[in-house]
């Protein structure tokens, strides 16, 4: 499988976002119901952040969300690779290239929700160097079907030298 390029979401992306999160996050049916995200999310996350795309010739086979918060944080969201190019590394260059700009934002760490049903969710993170800092409470509770929370995970970028 040949690797994908990454560019920047724009306005024009947002339908085919919305289609390959929810087409990603449908593994989540065992205790979510409804799609994962709307057009109208995505276009609020693309207000406060960056969407990174992944494309191999012109398809989009994954995106992932960054944003500078306060406190010299960063945090990553909505990381979704098509299922059927999951496991073939594109997950791990879409959150390199999100760090990347978390640290060029003087971010110092990068903080991700995980959720804790999806105990795969946790060692895939923990494997990028993620350590588990606590829980919180599930945001989309009224499409749960059974109890649920989130994993907070951080992960320290260090300090930047330069501006």
């Amino acid at each position: 499988m040949s690797l994908p390029t990454i560019r920047r979401a724009d306005a024009q992306d947002v339908a085919g976002v919305t289609q390959l999160v929810n087409r990603a996050f449908e593994v989540e049916a065992f205790f979510a119901v409804g799609d994962r995200t709307s057009e109208a999310q995505i276009r609020a996350k693309l207000d406060v952040g960056v969407f990174f795309l992944a494309e191999i010739r012109d398809r989009l086979v994954g995106c992932v969300h960054a944003e500078h918060r306060e406190n010299g944080r960063g945090y990553i969201s909505m990381l979704a690779v098509d299922p059927t190019h999951q496991r073939a590394g594109v997950g791990r260059q879409l959150m390199r290239v999100a760090e990347q700009l978390c640290s060029q934002a003087q971010c110092t760490e990068v903080l991700i929700t995980v959720v804790n049903l999806r105990t795969e969710l946790a060692r895939f993170y923990a494997s990028l160097g993620y350590i588990e800092q606590g829980t919180a409470p599930y945001s989309d509770a009224h499409r749960a079907t059974q109890p649920v929370h989130f994993i907070v995970m951080r992960k320290s970028l260090g300090r930047c030298s330069s501006p």
